[in-house]
Formats: structure tokens, sequence, C-alpha cells
């Protein structure tokens, strides 16, 4: 059987990211977002990889799941998540799907602390006595590994995967 070095196989090295942070969000839903934004808000230098090429988790276009049931008669979210939603109901007032993922890609894109991964997948991570140093991440887009070392990192995936 014949040998292939990676070189051959990959067609060229694979490149490799590496990010410091304080704060690494993996999931991009709006949890996830929200977490992200709050804490660049805060002068958190922060990175938020996501699996997806759109955000917004299962309230994506991908998904449609709008997120309802966030007021009720005695209850309201409020905060980041009601800032979202009222862009929304000014510059989308027909709920189009195509333009929400805009606005949500808006709101995370021009914070200037946060480093966007999409289409990145957490794959591995190292760890210090019981702590997490960093972790790794394929983006199939640009065919690259992002190593992210940070102070903090927030599981906001929906899969436990850190």
């Amino acid at each position: 059987m014949k040998s292939y070095k990676k070189e051959k196989l990959f067609m060229g090295d694979l490149k490799e990211k590496q990010h410091y942070a304080d704060l690494c969000v993996v999931g991009g839903g709006l949890a996830g977002m929200c977490a992200a934004i709050s804490a660049a808000r805060h002068g958190c230098q922060v990175v938020l990889m996501h699996d997806r090429p759109v955000l917004g988790g299962n309230a994506s276009s991908e998904i449609r799941m709008w997120p309802l049931g966030c007021h009720g008669k005695n209850n309201r979210e409020t905060g980041i998540f009601e800032e979202i939603l009222l862009e929304n109901m000014f510059r989308n007032p027909t709920k189009n799907y195509s333009l929400w993922d805009s606005i949500l890609y808006e709101k995370v894109r021009f914070e200037p602390n946060i480093t966007l991964l999409l289409n990145c997948s957490c794959t591995s991570l190292e760890m210090e006595e019981n702590r997490i140093q960093q972790i790794r991440g394929w983006q199939l887009t640009t065919y690259t590994w992002h190593q992210v070392e940070a102070k903090y990192f927030a599981d906001c995936s929906g899969d436990s995967i850190l």
C-alpha cells in the first residue's frame, strides 16, 4: 500500500491560528451571543466559536424556532436579548428570517472586542489540573485550525461540548 505524506493528502499545509482572549464562548445561539456581547462591552477580549454559518442557534434561519415565550404576564426578558428583539421589530416587522440572521450577525460583528469564528467546530481541549487552558476548533470553510487560549470558557453549545 502506498503511503501518502500529509502535504500531498491535503494539498499543502493546513493553516493554524492562535487566539488569546479573556473569554472564549463556544456556541453562537442566543445565550452564547448575549454572553459574548456582554463580556465584550465590559472590556473583555472575546472569541465566539460557532459551528454553523449563521448565529442564533435554534432561533436562526436554519431551525426557525422564533424566540417566543420570553415575555409573559409576570415576566420579561430584558438586557441584550431585548435590545436584539427591539432592533428586529424596527428593522424586520415582517419577521423575515434572512433579515433576522443579519441582525444577529451585526450585533456580534460590530462589537470591536469580539473575534467571531463561524463554521468552526470545537474538536478538543487541553486542561491543566482541573482547568481548561485552551480549545482547538476546525473551521471547514477556510481549512484552518483555531487554537483559543483564554482565562475563562463558557459552554453555550447546547450540547455540553466542553
